[in-house]
């Protein structure tokens, strides 16, 4: 385990190793994850989601060398908070593995998970392959042996699917080889293939003599390039690319991408994974900045880049910051505790909560979690922990911005033996910030952590819709649908009635939504009331207001009606009642959907006739009313 010391410590080593610190936050974001030494990134995208497998180096090294028992897995939808996934496998998932569990690989396939693994490299290297159901595994070895055992410096392999379905694998140090693999993704055709490394291909060594390729490929293809993306030059080792118009060469070389590393903070070796997600494209890479890192305890990062116009990736320079945030965060949703964008002193676990998963540990006073880009909306009622194993005086301090910024207030979690939901009343904010959840009490561990979420007077940044207007009874008036609460949505008005429809007032909380008018009445020279014209208005109930206009004599025109008080937010609008003559829609809302659930509406009822014997009066009176009309 780090010392406390190391765990807490801030990155006083990020600038030493040449990484730039650009203006913004106080605590940095560049390594992705504190809770664990981690190396080798590789990105993989499914099902909306950015995946990230990654190496494990153990916070104890043994015999001065990479220790490297398991593979570790993190997830982002806004590439700045991480959820940790824990372990999805180790060498012992292998039968004939023995040790160093070095640079991972994972791609999805026909529903499954394929898992490439270095492994033994102490006693003979050779690659693995897992398979699973889930990203998070657990994997399994379909195989019983070893994929790739020929030949020497079987490591770092990176997999690719092409268009046609063709998949391949590269790997090796200081070689590079490949192989086309079978649709099964666990068996290759003919032998592997040596490339043939040259300088004009894959750059030219500083040392003089040969290509300077090293190891570690990145194998992908985005437009019409191909490309392998590789630490070059020894040690300690740049970030180099080549590119190609096919899978197989013959490749070009494009240039380097990322400079070798010096100082404290650095790691002698890097390795790169490189993905497009969501319109941006981003540089896996690691280094020894985190407190007690090196080159045997190193530290994923990630930046933000932009291809040139002819295809290659410009120069990246390693930062403290990281890339921005590309979604907002929910708090009004169950956050796991191990979802965090920077935290200082903490581990994570096997939870033996309900729904197993991860949990966070090793809480000692001081300690925190930052988790950014929080929309708290219109502001915060109450706070939810699941905790376990908290002793006296366990706090959670709740700040906006910094651990000493704006307070929302301080739940105690004391006193759980077992696993239990604090409740706590916390109040303040809105908009979008940084949000820091610091730990406090005694000496020791102070408790477990599951996950947490917020409540407040909106909790669904999305809304519903507005609900449909209830359907005119007979000599009735239809009311608007209640304006969805979380969205802009309107409420249609109410179905044509015998008298003026009633204005529906708009619901309040979340981003108001307008209440739509019901429609206007005809029956000979009457017409109904107007539209409603207030929107809603958060946070303040009952703001805005609809006013029906005055009926034409001989008819009664539609009543006035203020802008009704929430209806649970995120929840949409339902429907007015068809009712007597001049009287306002009735809400007929379920109860408030759980967790901010802003896509349910409900239809109006009509008490009165059903609609489907309505139809032929009320093609009579439009009938009725040309008629009129034409006559004037």
């Amino acid at each position: 385990m780090r010392s406390r010391f190391q765990r807490r410590t801030a990155l006083a080593a990020v600038v030493a190793c040449g990484m730039t610190l650009r203006s913004g936050l106080a605590q940095a974001d560049n390594p992705i994850v504190q809770t664990n030494y981690t190396a080798d990134p590789a990105p993989m995208l499914y099902d909306g989601r950015l995946y990230l497998y990654t190496s494990h180096d153990e916070d104890v090294t043994v015999d001065n060398f990479f220790t490297m028992n398991d593979w570790r897995l993190y997830s982002t939808v806004d590439m700045v908070n991480w959820t940790d996934h824990g372990s999805p496998a180790s060498y012992q998932t292998f039968s004939w593995g023995r040790g160093e569990a070095w640079a991972p690989q994972a791609i999805p396939r026909n529903g499954k998970f394929y898992l490439y693994v270095p492994l033994n490299n102490n006693s003979g290297s050779k690659i693995g392959v897992a398979v699973s159901d889930d990203p998070s595994g657990p994997f399994s070895d379909p195989l019983g042996r070893a994929l790739i055992s020929v030949n020497s410096g079987n490591i770092d392999p990176t997999v690719f699917i092409d268009d046609d379905e063709q998949a391949y694998l590269y790997w090796g140090n200081p070689k590079l080889y490949y192989v086309k693999l079978n649709s099964d993704m666990i068996s290759y055709q003919g032998n592997p293939v040596e490339v043939s490394l040259t300088a004009a291909g894959f750059g030219a060594s500083s040392s003089g003599g040969g290509s300077a390729y090293t190891e570690g490929p990145w194998f992908y293809k985005r437009n019409d390039f191909y490309y392998l993306v590789y630490p070059a030059d020894g040690v300690p080792e740049k970030l180099s690319h080549t590119m190609s118009s096919g899978p197989l060469g013959p490749w070009t070389f494009a240039g380097d991408i990322m400079a070798k590393q010096s100082g404290a903070g650095s790691s002698f070796t890097n390795h790169p994974g490189v993905v497009d997600y969501k319109g941006k494209s981003y540089l896996f890479y690691h280094n020894g900045a985190l407190p007690g890192g090196g080159g045997y305890k190193r530290s994923v990062c990630v930046e933000e880049f932009t291809y040139g116009a002819n295809g290659k990736i410009p120069t990246v320079q390693m930062s403290s910051e990281g890339p921005e945030a590309v979604a907002t965060l929910n708090p009004f949703q169950q956050v796991e505790a191990e979802t965090i964008a920077f935290s200082a002193g903490l581990k994570t676990e096997k939870c033996t909560d309900a729904g197993a998963g991860i949990n966070v540990s090793s809480i000692s006073n001081g300690d925190y979690i930052k988790v950014k880009n929080v929309d708290v909306l219109d502001g915060v009622t109450s706070f939810e922990a699941r905790v376990s194993a908290s002793g006296q005086n366990a706090k959670i301090e709740l700040h906006l911005d910094s651990q000493t910024g704006t307070s929302l207030g301080t739940c105690d979690v004391s006193g759980a033996s077992s696993w239990t939901t604090k409740t706590c009343t916390v109040s303040g904010g809105s908009g979008t910030h940084d949000l820091f959840l610091k730990f406090t009490g005694g000496s020791g561990d102070l408790f477990k952590f599951n996950w947490w979420k917020f409540d407040g007077p909106t909790t669904d940044p999305t809304g519903g819709a507005g609900g449909m207007g209830g359907t005119s009874g007979g000599g009735a008036s239809g009311g608007a649908g209640v304006g969805g609460a979380g969205a802009p949505s309107a409420g249609a008005g109410g179905m044509v009635a015998t008298t003026g429809g009633s204005a529906g007032g708009p619901s309040d909380g979340g981003r108001g939504g307008t209440g739509a008018g019901g429609a206007a009445g005809q029956l000979g020279a009457g017409f109904g009331g107007a539209a409603g014209s207030g929107a809603g208005s958060a946070p303040v109930a009952g703001s805005g207001s609809n006013t029906g206009g005055s009926g034409a004599s001989p008819q009664t025109g539609g009543n006035s009606n203020a802008g009704t008080a929430p209806t649970g937010a995120g929840r949409g609008g339902t429907g007015g009642v068809a009712a007597t003559a001049g009287s306002s829609p009735t809400d007929d809302a379920p109860p408030n959907d759980e967790a901010g659930c802003g896509c349910r509406t409900s239809p109006g009822r009509a008490p009165g006739l059903p609609f489907a014997a309505l139809l032929p009066l009320l093609l009579g009176l439009r009938r009725r009313a040309r008629r009129s009309a034409r006559a004037r």
